[in-house]
């Protein structure tokens, strides 16, 4: 499972929608409400953040030992201190990656299969990327290759199709509300960009490590495209209206008709949702038992491939009795919380490793 290695253009691709599977259908509505018309420069200031996590991860992955972000916990914290912290940051991926889970359940199966139970749903994906991360990350990469272009195809075609029914007018007066309301509502996007520090349990596969930041950063850049490109495209559709939607970009493609016969698009709304969703969750699961494994120095981490999505299964039910629930923590706590983890306790992981070796290169020299 840890064998195989990939490319950094083939991690900058699973990356890229790892970030936008859920964030093309969620984000136009959230940033609408905060944001209003001018909702869709939120990604021009979050893609800052997404640069920032991209360093972040390329230097914790150069200052870990073997490249382990495990081992430099244990490095900076001690051995079983290190250990506790590692546990509790592979529980924070597994509440996150849980609530995603079950924000891909509810959308199926409120939108799509009203009567297939929401367990269904889930067991059958969890079965698919536990087999994914169980073959190794090399396929994860290569079915990456394969359905990302697809995904995008068809996301940018839905949008496309869209321009005739889009008025522009909607979008002014520019910066009505002053700067603060973007600034809010790029905090939530900062939120999706911070996730791309999971990338830093997969660098160690990568063969061409020196162009891990290049191709990092245009991963980042291409991210930010298609978020503003959809924001756009929902906005001048529908107004502040956006905001009232769960879910706007599948309200958009209702609107899509052609000649009476290319019409009924949101099954391409629904195909993207779960594709994107299978490379988002295969990566949390491959880090959450890389991480697993790491800390407790398994010999054959294959084995707990399967007992790992059970117990993502359960913590899906756990984390709320139902959708209300889980979307009323996203709204109010969520982004601070997920901001916290994938940005703030890197940050300070970074800096104690950096302090650390300053401090053992002035001993050298005292020497």
């Amino acid at each position: 499972m840890l064998n195989g290695k990939i490319s950094s253009f083939q991690l900058a691709i699973i990356m890229f929608q790892f970030v936008l599977s859920s964030t093309v259908l969620l984000m136009p509505s959230i940033t609408t409400r905060l944001s209003e018309k001018d909702m869709w420069l939120t990604p021009l200031i979050g893609m800052a953040v997404g640069y920032l996590v991209v360093w972040l991860a390329y230097q914790l992955f150069k200052l870990s030992p073997e490249g382990s972000v495990v081992r430099l916990m244990e490095s900076l914290f001690g051995t079983y201190l290190g250990k506790a912290v590692s546990i509790l940051f592979i529980a924070f991926q597994f509440h996150i990656v849980s609530i995603s889970i079950r924000d891909y359940a509810e959308f199926i199966e409120s939108n799509f299969f009203l009567k297939t139970p929401i367990v269904v749903i889930i067991g059958t994906m969890l079965i698919l990327c536990g087999w994914a991360v169980r073959r190794g990350f090399e396929v994860i990469a290569r079915t990456g290759q394969i359905f990302v272009p697809i995904i995008t195809l068809f996301t940018l075609l839905i949008l496309v199709l869209l321009i005739p029914e889009l008025n522009p007018h909607h979008l002014l007066p520019l910066l009505e509300r002053g700067p603060a309301p973007v600034l809010q509502g790029s905090l939530v996007v900062d939120g999706w960009f911070s996730q791309l520090l999971l990338a830093v349990y997969i660098l160690p596969l990568v063969r061409d490590k020196n162009n891990i930041k290049k191709w990092g950063f245009w991963c980042v850049t291409g991210i930010t495209f298609v978020m503003v490109a959809s924001n756009l495209a929902v906005f001048m559709l529908v107004g502040e209206s956006a905001g009232y939607y769960t879910y706007p970009v599948l309200m958009a493609a209702r609107y899509i008709a052609y000649a009476e016969f290319f019409e009924h698009l949101e099954a391409i709304v629904m195909m993207v949702w779960v594709l994107g969703e299978y490379i988002k969750i295969s990566v949390y699961y491959y880090a959450i038992t890389r991480g697993i494994s790491d800390t407790f120095r398994l010999q054959k981490p294959e084995a707990i491939v399967m007992p790992v999505g059970l117990l993502l299964l359960f913590v899906c039910f756990w984390v709320g009795p139902d959708f209300q629930t889980v979307s009323t923590f996203i709204a109010n706590i969520g982004t601070s919380y997920i901001l916290i983890g994938f940005v703030v306790f890197p940050m300070l992981l970074c800096g104690l490793a950096l302090l650390r070796n300053w401090f053992k290169g002035l001993g050298t020299s005292a020497k």
